[in-house]
């Protein structure tokens, strides 16, 4: 039987309100951090993430993401869908959500590309305390559970979303800016009152610097980034660079926010070949400080994997951003 801390379930009902799933592979789930990266790649692909939050501490805070996009000639563009599920405190918040997305992309010159991206989506959120276990059910003696006098919340709240991304590459630069919750959909769970979803502004961006060898060769790329947030009243500037050798790639992320205090750390592994990626990265979080911290940090996993095919796409230049 679930046993959840009754505090913890009203703060994190209350910040159900204010704050997206963040995932630290920013790159490895694209479709995620901007609808305009649809389509980006020169073959379809298939993008599986999952992310465990907090294990140590609470046990069970999990998301679970898959998607899949291709790029159409007929379309002048790419075509996405995506599905995505957040359990928090042991499934009682549940977020599922569904989301179709298209982007088109034109070559403005030669070494100089766009994509503006739209993704429609819809939402099931929902709140079942039913089967949590309060102090008052628990006997002193036996310790089995029984009825208590609490009455539990089970509500469902379903919702149209919509988002808007702009994607631009210049040779070894890219930036690109996403708004998601365009309309500000309105939930209800656990109150009379329905309460807004944020709107989210993100901007990210770029460059890919080749490190040569002695045969004036490259030898690796370095690939400096930023990643800006603003949702609701809080905000988020997270600082990262990558290491690019091969077929091998590691990264570190520093998460702070706009007034530079420092909220956390990222460290990033991963494996990238022609066909497919496989990336694991880990979150060290400030706040805790010491110990707590080190352990209590979050995993990511990533697989990706590229449908190979012999491709008729319209020659546009590849995007040179990170692939975790």
């Amino acid at each position: 039987m679930k046993k959840v801390c009754t505090i913890l379930f009203i703060l994190i009902l209350k910040q159900l309100y204010c704050q997206d799933v963040e995932f630290s592979q920013y790159y490895a789930n694209p479709l995620y951090l901007n609808p305009a990266f649809a389509g980006a790649d020169e073959y379809a692909r298939l993008s599986l993430n999952y992310r465990t939050l907090l294990p140590s501490s609470f046990g069970d805070y999990n998301t679970y993401s898959a998607s899949i996009d291709k790029y159409f000639d007929i379309l002048s563009g790419g075509v996405g869908f995506q599905i995505m599920n957040d359990r928090q405190a042991q499934g009682v918040v549940n977020d599922l959500g569904f989301s179709l997305i298209y982007s088109y992309h034109a070559q403005l010159r030669k070494r100089w590309a766009i994509a503006s991206g739209f993704r429609l989506g819809y939402n099931i959120k929902s709140v079942n305390t039913n089967g949590l276990v309060y102090p008052d059910m628990i006997d002193p003696v036996t310790g089995s559970s029984e009825t208590g006098m609490e009455s539990g919340i089970s509500q469902k709240s379903m919702y149209f979303d919509f988002s808007f991304g702009l994607l631009s590459w210049y040779d070894r630069y890219y930036f690109g800016i996403a708004v998601d919750h365009l309309t500000n959909p309105q939930i209800s769970l656990g109150s009379e009152n329905p309460g807004p979803v944020g709107r989210k502004y993100t901007f990210h961006g770029g460059m890919e610097i080749p490190i040569y060898n002695s045969l004036e060769r490259v030898h690796m790329t370095l690939s400096p980034n930023l990643i800006v947030q603003i949702q609701g009243g809080a905000s988020k500037l997270n600082l990262g660079v990558y290491l690019n050798k091969k077929m091998l790639t590691g990264g570190v992320w520093i998460k702070t926010n706009t007034n530079f205090n420092f909220t956390g750390s990222v460290l990033m592994l991963g494996y990238v070949s022609d066909l497919y990626t496989i990336a694991y990265s880990y979150d060290i979080p400030f706040y805790l400080g010491g110990i707590n911290g080190i352990i209590s940090g979050a995993h990511e996993v990533t697989f990706l994997y590229k449908f190979m095919y012999k491709s008729k796409r319209k020659k546009i230049r590849a995007i040179k951003c990170p692939k975790i």
